[in-house]
């Protein structure tokens, strides 16, 4: 009898340890940072969503990577969710790295992060890097890259998306 209790016992320590540790991995994959550009998430559930970069301004063509002719080219980013995750007021900010030697991503010096406060729905949408997330306001980041004479590199936009109070 005491040999089936130590089974059991160890039996059941070892589930539990392998659910943490599947809890713990599951909890880091959920941070990002996610392919196509990068989206960190903090403070809310979970916004499963897809960076796309474009030339043109207009609701056609967007893609995760783009290359760009010039430093006085314009080029516009934007932020899809999928839905069915938080519902509710966020603020997503939008910092701009350059790929540094090492290889290593730093954020661009001499430029403030741009902010864009919106209420997430449960379905899918579309955000552009406006302070409300309209397309008719959406960013042009050669602004950035020209303000900060960061000059030609290898550029990204990581995504940051908050909850806030209303």
């Amino acid at each position: 009898m005491k040999q089936s209790q130590r089974t059991f016992v160890s039996v059941t320590l070892l589930t539990v340890l392998s659910i943490a540790i599947v809890i713990v991995v599951y909890a880091a994959m959920l941070g990002g940072p996610y392919p196509g550009g990068e989206v960190k998430v903090g403070g809310v559930t979970l916004i499963a969503g897809t960076p796309e970069y474009s030339l043109v301004n207009q609701t056609g063509a967007w893609s995760p990577t783009l290359d760009v002719a010039t430093t006085g080219t314009s080029w516009f980013a934007r932020i899809n969710t999928t839905g069915n995750e938080y519902v509710g007021p966020v603020r997503i900010t939008w910092h701009l790295e350059k790929l540094m030697a090492g290889p290593t991503w730093t954020d661009v010096s001499g430029i403030s992060p741009h902010t864009t406060d919106i209420n997430l729905i449960a379905n899918s949408q579309t955000i552009y890097c406006s302070s409300n997330g309209d397309i008719t306001t959406n960013n042009d980041w050669k602004n950035d890259i020209s303000a900060a004479s960061s000059g030609a590199g290898s550029y990204r936009v990581v995504v940051t998306i908050e909850s806030r109070t209303s």
